[in-house]
């Protein structure tokens, strides 16, 4: 028969690492993890943006005027880097890249105390300023 005081350190060694495993360092929706779909508003036009946040790899789809375009970045201490990436087939454009010009800045965004997003982009004017909102799941 086991030892009792043994057999007590292995359900709480197996009781926290059950815990450990089931609670996220960082879960999708706070303030540290921008992973979730997005609403984006520039110059009063609505962009969906969805983002998967690995670590501080943030990969993801900005959805406007009927493109798909691939964005890559990082998130780091609350800011938001992300740039267009060309598939590997060369088809499409980059994130707001026209044939022959050099592609745009990045969009970057800082993320405020409420858990909104508030950045720039590349737009055919210039840089724009934009906000941005997680869509909230019923």
């Amino acid at each position: 028969m086991p030892c009792l005081p043994a057999l007590a350190a292995i359900v709480v060694a197996a009781t926290t690492a059950l815990a450990a495993a089931q609670t996220p360092t960082r879960p999708a929706g706070s303030l540290t993890d921008v992973t979730g779909v997005w609403t984006m508003l520039v110059e009063g036009h609505q962009i969906g943006l969805e983002l998967e946040q690995k670590g501080t790899t943030v990969e993801g789809v900005m959805l406007a005027m009927g493109r798909r375009v691939l964005l890559v970045g990082e998130y780091v201490e609350r800011t938001l880097t992300l740039r267009g990436e060309r598939p590997d087939d060369g088809a499409g454009l980059s994130h707001g890249a026209e044939p022959g010009k050099d592609a745009p800045g990045p969009i970057v965004a800082a993320m405020k105390d409420d858990g909104t997003l508030e950045g720039e982009l590349s737009t055919s004017r210039g840089r724009s300023t934009w906000t941005g909102e997680r869509l909230k799941t019923p």
